[in-house]
């Protein structure tokens, strides 16, 4: 299948995706006015846009008639959840390395060169599916990201090179592609990746594989996030073995 380029985008459809994912990511329900400004549209014709996908339910009206994502945007979330099974298996450990690191536990995939969360152990607190993507571009700067672009195909990699902007997120982080490329190839040759300060200062992470069932292919990141001031070479062998004991229970459990 040819890869899509930005002449095949249809305008109108771009559009009325710009105005969901300006309402998905909105900490609280958006006037229809800051959604025109927010996708730099007339307040006409984004409320033509916005009344048609409030008629068809993918965007509903608080008691101010300020706009939240509807029922229908709730139905076509969760059928493109397609990691139910991984994440049903990865619940346990997870909630073991959490317990046993009192810090929080990230399971991790790669989809269309993006950082997308399955789950995610606070501390000694429950297992959430976070809601609110926030890591989408930090492939390049989260030790979850960094092990599956060291999984990538060549090929994948070197399209993900062409079509993602290395954003920086602190002075930490790597926005040199010769550089990334220098750590992704450590990130292969030590089997886990290491990132302090690169997404949030004062943050580090430490990330391993998830393989198949049968131990061919990486089908996810195991990671584990905590306080860079922790951060010694007994502590970060300690948190490797704990991530590569998990990982090894996820890849044994799932079919």
């Amino acid at each position: 299948m040819p890869k899509p380029t930005r002449k095949s985008l249809i305008q109108s459809v771009e559009r009325a995706l710009n105005i969901l994912e300006v309402v998905r990511d909105s900490t609280k329900s958006v006037r229809a006015i800051d959604i025109a400004r927010a996708v730099g549209l007339s307040p006409a014709a984004a409320n033509n846009i916005v009344r048609t996908l409030f008629i068809r339910g993918y965007l509903t009206q608080d008691d101010h008639g300020h706009y939240l994502l509807g029922g229908k945007s709730y139905l076509l979330g969760g059928a493109a959840d397609s990691w139910g099974d991984l994440r049903s298996v990865a619940r346990e450990p997870m909630l073991g390395v959490s317990k046993k690191s009192k810090s929080l536990c990230f399971l991790g995939v790669e989809c269309q060169s993006q950082l997308i969360a399955v789950s995610i152990a606070e501390g000694n607190g429950p297992l959430i599916v976070p809601r609110n993507q926030d890591w989408l571009e930090q492939l390049h700067c989260t030790a979850a990201g960094k092990i599956l672009l060291a999984a990538m195909p060549p090929d994948r990699y070197d399209d993900f090179k062409q079509c993602v902007p290395l954003q920086r997120f602190t002075n930490k982080t790597i926005t040199d592609w010769q550089e990334l490329d220098s750590e992704i190839n450590a990130v292969r040759d030590k089997g886990f990746a290491l990132c302090r300060d690169e997404s949030v200062f004062g943050l580090c992470s430490l990330g391993v594989p998830v393989m198949d069932s049968a131990r061919q292919h990486v089908v996810a990141a195991l990671a584990v996030v905590f306080s860079s001031y922790y951060l010694n070479d007994d502590y970060q062998d300690q948190m490797v073995r704990l991530l590569l004991d998990a990982a090894a229970t996820i890849c044994t459990n799932l079919k």
